[in-house]
């Protein structure tokens, strides 16, 4: 038998050569096309920028200069660089050479931008440290219960930490990380020039711009209080003209997004079967306590403001109103501001005068989140689904044989609590012009907060068995402040620039005072917390009362700031 071969022809194999070095030739170039670009950075003055971002077009794939304002990068002959650099016009570079020179063009516009400081204002371009500034425009815009969430993932570095209460309790700011020296890991508020002031004391649509500063040079000024950075408001003012009224409202809804996935009465049903379980307590409901105890969430912002002023006095007052209701039954706040700020010259223009008067209420209501089982975030997933809501009589289902073992909704509506909080501030700044470039300043404020709470467990209670008790505790505390600083800024043959402050300061706080009281033994729940002096039975030490803690500090501060032609600054 003769064996069939197939020989391949010649042209076949001349084709199959050609897409051999075809192949190789494509790989060469691939090979060559990741080419080791190196370069140099500069500004218009040959002074090398260091730390400037180079990043290839369209990708995240990047490097920053050295010292020297070098770099070296792997990228394709053709493509396009993206060079930036803070206080510069960020420019596109394409790769047509081996080795780049890149001269970067100031920011005029970035680096003349007046930025405030500790106790005065500076040129951005003759910084030293790091501050980042936030316009009301750029803020975060919604109905918004604190000023911290304006700021939320606008400051690089800045974590801006959710309250874990459901019903919107005041966040928390963490700007330097958890080292501190104050025993609080939050940063010092500085608003409009006031140390100390409380945040929640500013309505939100208030905010002209805010400024954080972060590194040690630029917190500094502060001392010790500033050891987790420095984040200074400043509010908005009147201007000369005609009244001006502005409204802006907001609203939102919130829900639970991904919740805990619980098994169902069926599926609990179904897995004892298959598995021989007995349910002693299945009295044949399908109840879904998730669905019992949470809702949508509702928070609506009202922010009425009117401001004006002539040629040497002007205002801008205003009223905030904030309420929520968490996506918890039983929780939720609001909050009603008040506030004035009045701004006055005199002595031709050398003598600036400003009073400012703030005040607001703050309630928060909300329920039960101890430990061993006596919370409602954890009873909606521990508590059976095998049982009713209510008994037939209309009262809550309750099982005590089993410990740690409570009915959520009887703990929203049979125990509940509540706290109100009330601020007052009044400030007054004055700015004397004692001659060009000098400024004596002084700043006063007094401050402060009573906090009223209560709680009562009915008759009802799964928590407490004493036929209702009820408690009540209050406290007060006063901040006072003095300071006396003077400015003194001058520029010398248009390239020496000199700032000079130092000034005095004077801080008082007394923190805590108080009492509270607990009592027990109602005849019926119509009074809840309104009657303590109602209660038949007290503690055997019923009225506790508590320590006020005070705190005195004065400091002296001083600054010296020194800029050669706004590229040399010690």
């Amino acid at each position: 038998m003769q064996r069939e071969r197939h020989l391949t022809p010649p042209c076949s194999r001349l084709l199959s050569a050609c897409l051999f070095l075809l192949a190789l030739l494509l790989g060469s170039i691939s090979i060559s096309a990741q080419n080791n670009i190196t370069g140099t950075v500069t500004d218009t003055q040959g002074e090398p920028l260091t730390g400037a971002s180079v990043l290839i077009k369209g990708t995240q794939q990047g490097v920053s200069t050295d010292i020297d304002g070098n770099f070296a990068i792997k990228v394709a002959q053709g493509k396009t660089l993206v060079v930036s650099y803070i206080g510069y016009i960020t420019q596109e570079v394409p790769v047509n050479a081996s080795h780049l020179n890149i001269v970067l063009q100031e920011d005029q516009q970035i680096l003349d931008e007046v930025v405030v400081v500790g106790y005065g204002t500076m040129q951005r371009k003759d910084l030293t440290g790091s501050i980042s500034t936030v316009q009301a425009k750029d803020l975060n815009v919604g109905a918004y219960t604190d000023p911290g969430q304006l700021l939320q993932g606008k400051v690089p570095g800045l974590v801006v930490v959710q309250n874990s209460d459901p019903n919107g309790g005041v966040n928390s700011m963490t700007l330097r990380g958890a080292s501190t020296l104050n025993g609080s890991t939050e940063p010092l508020y500085v608003v409009d020039g006031i140390p100390g002031v409380n945040l929640n004391l500013i309505p939100p649509g208030d905010i002209e711009s805010i400024d954080v500063l972060r590194d040690a040079s630029a917190t500094a000024i502060y001392g010790s209080k500033a050891a987790n950075g420095v984040i200074i408001v400043t509010t908005k003012r009147g201007s000369d003209g005609p009244a001006k009224v502005t409204y802006s409202g907001y609203a939102s809804w919130e829900w639970v997004a991904n919740d805990h996935d619980m098994m169902s009465a069926d599926e609990l049903r179904a897995y004892a079967e298959a598995n021989g379980i007995t349910l002693k307590n299945d009295l044949g409901y399908n109840t879904d306590w998730k669905k019992e105890v949470q809702r949508t969430g509702f928070a609506h912002n009202h922010n009425l403001s009117i401001s004006g002023g002539g040629k040497s006095t002007s205002y801008n007052v205003s009223v905030n109103y904030i309420a929520r209701d968490g996506v918890i039954k039983g929780v939720g706040n609001n909050l009603f501001t008040a506030r004035s700020y009045v701004e006055t010259k005199a002595l031709k223009d050398r003598l600036t005068l400003a009073v400012g008067v703030n005040g607001n209420v703050r309630n928060e209501w909300g329920v039960p989140r101890g430990a061993n089982g006596l919370s409602v975030y954890n009873a909606m997933y521990y508590y059976s689904p095998l049982v009713p809501v209510r008994n037939e009589d209309g009262t809550w289902y309750k099982d005590l044989s089993i410990s740690q073992n409570v009915n959520p909704m009887a703990l929203i509506y049979e125990d509940a609590s509540r706290a109100t909080f009330k601020r007052f501030q009044v400030t007054g700044k004055a700015s004397l012009k004692i001659i060009e470039g000098l400024m004596l300043n002084a700043n006063l404020s007094y401050n402060t907060q009573n906090y009223d709470y209560k709680d009562y467990q009915s008759h009802q209670s799964q928590t407490t068995f004493k036929d209702g008790q009820t408690s009540r505790k209050t406290t007060t505390d006063y901040k006072k402040l003095m300071e006396i600083y003077a400015n003194y800024d001058k520029t010398f043959n248009k390239v020496h620039k000199l700032s000079l402050m130092a000034g005095y300061s004077w801080e008082e706080e007394k923190n805590g005072e108080g009492f509270g009281a607990r009592g027990y033994g109602f005849l019926d729940d119509s009074l809840w917390w309104d009657n303590i002096g109602a209660a038949a039975n007290w503690d055997t030490d019923p009225v506790w009362a508590e320590l006020m803690k005070p705190k005195r500090m004065i400091s002296f501060y001083g600054r010296v700031n020194y800029s050669l032609a706004s590229k040399y600054i010690l």
